[in-house]
């Protein structure tokens, strides 16, 4: 499994891999495949451009015989007290092959050069294979909840891990 950072020119796949993860997850992520298909392509190439480029945010890509299957990004927020991991998703042909893994430490890497000693993210609570995925990886259940913006019926967990 390969990881690399998202390029400027990739807009089309950085749309094209949220769509897929939320057609396979639709409840896991903070918006909705309606959402998502009405941002206009110039907003996704913008997103790319800035997750390629930028010391706020940063998009990471897995890739396994010549096929992306899987996004990662990071993410410094204002008023946040740490960097957040976000927007994770690995196809489910890839799944228990590292990928994940590998798209966690390639943000981890990312924030780690920009001085940051931990990281946090917002899991749902009923999505117990992430669940496990990040306690393989250090990342601590907090107790802070709050409600999924997608879908408002259902809590996600922060979680934090210490670099």
């Amino acid at each position: 499994m390969d990881v690399r950072r998202i390029r400027p020119d990739e807009g089309a796949l950085l749309r094209a891999m949220r769509i897929r993860a939320l057609e396979d997850t639709p409840i896991a992520f903070g918006s909705t495949i309606e959402q998502t298909l009405a941002y206009s392509m110039e907003m996704w190439e913008e997103r790319a451009r800035s997750n390629a480029m930028s010391d706020t945010i940063s998009g990471f890509l897995a890739e396994h015989e010549g096929e992306v299957v899987g996004i990662a990004g990071g993410m410094f927020e204002a008023g946040e007290p740490m960097p957040s991991l976000i927007s994770m998703w690995v196809a489910p042909s890839a799944r228990g092959q590292g990928g994940g893994e590998a798209l966690i430490e390639a943000v981890v890497a990312w924030v780690r050069s920009l001085g940051a000693t931990r990281l946090q993210l917002w899991v749902t609570e009923t999505n117990a294979p992430a669940l496990a995925l990040y306690r393989r990886v250090g990342f601590i259940e907090t107790d802070e909840t709050q409600a999924l913006p997608s879908h408002p019926a259902l809590l996600e967990r922060r979680m934090v891990r210490e670099l």
